[in-house]
């Protein structure tokens, strides 16, 4: 169904065809043909287009940026082919936990990820961790080095181009 719009007492209206009502030669009319409503001065009503800035376009570009460093397409390593992500937190407490194991004189311990176990020794376990912190750490310095590039953008076209997904390391593989 169409819109029209029209001013009316210095104000914009608009309306649906269906609910526009015409007063000619003394009538009413309650259902009127598109040419009657164009006769008494509506006008179809198109949505305005919002063209985006330049800094809109950046701020969507550096958005999916985010996104998809938070995704698994980033967020993920595989142990004995299981795709598994830590957070830096999770790290973090890990790191913790395996320190502690080892000053007990414990060499063995387990990683617990999504009900699955995964058992290591807790010198591949470490190994693990700060393979882990390099690589978030390198994904990091990647993304950083990407928003940077999107600020530098001169156009539109260059903003809307930019392909954001380079330069990432290989996921890793324990």
């Amino acid at each position: 169904m169409k819109l029209y719009q029209k001013e009316i007492d210095g104000k914009t209206v608009i309306k649906l065809a269906n609910k526009i009502i015409i007063a000619m030669d003394g009538m009413q009319y309650l259902n009127p043909t598109e040419e009657m409503i164009l006769a008494d001065g509506w006008v179809e009503y198109t949505e305005p287009v919002h063209i985006p800035t330049l800094v809109e376009k950046k701020t969507q570009k550096k958005d999916e940026i985010t996104r998809y460093v938070s995704s698994r397409s980033v967020n993920e390593f595989y142990m004995k082919g299981y795709p598994v992500w830590l957070d830096k937190a999770t790290r973090a407490g890990l790191k913790l936990r395996f320190e502690a194991e080892i000053a007990m004189g414990k060499t063995d311990t387990v990683l617990w990820y999504e009900g699955s176990q995964f058992p290591l020794s807790l010198e591949q376990a470490m190994q693990m961790l700060y393979a882990i912190e390099v690589y978030a750490s390198a994904c990091y310095d990647n993304t950083q080095r990407h928003l940077a590039e999107v600020d530098k953008l001169e156009t539109i076209e260059e903003v809307e181009a930019y392909n954001y997904r380079t330069g990432y390391p290989e996921k890793l593989r324990f």
